[in-house]
């Protein structure tokens, strides 16, 4: 894929106000936004800090887990940590406190307890960098958001990464930012391709009332596979989990001549390669599921599952609010100019598109600004 830098920009029209990230997040609505990398490096961190930066709302901080290394293992340079202005609400482990060597105003000590201590909630003092981390799963991940909301945070960032998805299931976030870099594949393409697959993944299509209607008296009785025929005739499986019985589920779908098939829980891709491999070439079948991060399969497995004619539904789709882009890469960078407009032409109308760091924005139709636009760079660098 070669294009042209120069080709990639389009200054805005005289009068016309850029749109930025920062407009995206502020008139959102969003009160809990998942901020996830698609890899290392993708400059999820960069954005964070960007974020609290440039919108004039009262942030709370938090993550799943532990996201990452504090030193990049392939360059051994540090990289780069969160810098929350003076009150911003942080709940993170006393782990992550000590080894910060960062002082807040602590405000409260919740129950959840982790490799790394108790999770503390406080109040940043605006002074240096802090390593944020949080509980294990994802309910007290939603929990410690309420918090950090019951003491006054307007918008909650969850720090999450890829491998960790669970950050921007709809139980823990109402919004998602997507961040792709130039370490996500070997080349430009691949990269490209993999950062489009994967937001197509995330943007999985809600179901249609009429096959909610087929699915939701199941859903509620927590059943692991559902298949419902032509005649909407509803057959609980007999499972206590997918996992592992993509040929016996996909038999079952055969025999019943099932047009729907709800699956509880993970989609795992050995689940997708069986289902796949067994299910007779002509079948076409739609597999409902709870939420796109349950899909634990490569965003081709998607495609492939699309080319034959088994379409993938969620019964609560994902906000997705941008993709932001980082030309990082070894042993050289891309231009980033270059990057961020081969992304943007292939995301297209999916989703806005911006460099936070190189002040790039690539706005669908119909939103504050039509086209790809420039606006001042950021200061802070990957």
């Amino acid at each position: 894929m070669i294009v042209p830098a120069d080709a990639q920009l389009a200054i805005v029209t005289a009068g016309a106000r850029p749109a930025t990230l920062f407009d995206v997040v502020g008139q959102s609505g969003a009160r809990t936004i998942a901020v996830i990398g698609l890899v290392k490096n993708a400059g999820k961190t960069t954005v964070v800090n960007a974020l609290m930066d440039n919108v004039a709302l009262r942030f709370g901080l938090t993550s799943l887990g532990l996201d990452g290394e504090r030193t990049d293992h392939l360059t051994g340079l540090d990289k780069p940590r969160i810098v929350p202005p003076r009150g911003t609400l942080i709940a993170t482990t006393v782990g992550s406190l000590d080894r910060s060597h960062y002082t807040m105003e602590q405000l409260e000590r919740l129950p959840f307890h982790t490799s790394l201590g108790n999770v503390v909630l406080g109040s940043a003092v605006g002074d240096g960098a802090v390593e944020i981390s949080g509980p294990t799963t994802l309910s007290e991940v939603a929990a410690t958001a309420a918090r950090l909301h019951a003491h006054g945070a307007q918008v909650v960032l969850v720090d999450g990464a890829i491998n960790r998805l669970g950050s921007a299931s709809p139980r823990v976030s109402d919004a998602v930012i997507v961040a792709t870099g130039g370490l996500v594949a070997e080349t430009l393409d691949e990269t490209v391709a993999t950062t489009v697959a994967t937001l197509e993944m995330l943007t999985l299509p809600e179901i249609d009332p009429q096959t909610r209607a087929l699915v939701a008296p199941e859903t509620l009785t927590r059943a692991r596979a559902v298949a419902v025929d032509e005649q909407g005739r509803r057959t609980a499986l007999d499972l206590d989990t997918v996992v592992g019985e993509g040929v016996r589920v996909a038999r079952e779908v055969e025999r019943l001549a099932a047009k729907v098939l709800f699956v509880g829980g993970a989609l795992t891709q050995e689940f997708a390669d069986d289902f796949l491999r067994t299910l007779p070439p002509r079948r076409n079948v739609t597999v409902v599921v709870r939420d796109a991060t349950v899909l634990i399969l490569s965003p081709a497995t998607v495609a492939r599952c699309r080319r034959r004619g088994i379409e993938l539904r969620v019964l609560t789709p994902l906000r997705v609010l941008a993709v932001t882009t980082n030309p990082y890469r070894l042993p050289q960078p891309y231009n980033a100019k270059l990057f961020f407009g081969a992304v943007a032409d292939a995301v297209g109308d999916r989703a806005p598109v911006f460099d936070v760091v190189h002040g790039l924005a690539a706005v669908p139709a119909g939103d504050t600004a039509g086209r790809p636009t420039t606006s001042p760079p950021m200061p802070r660098t990957v």
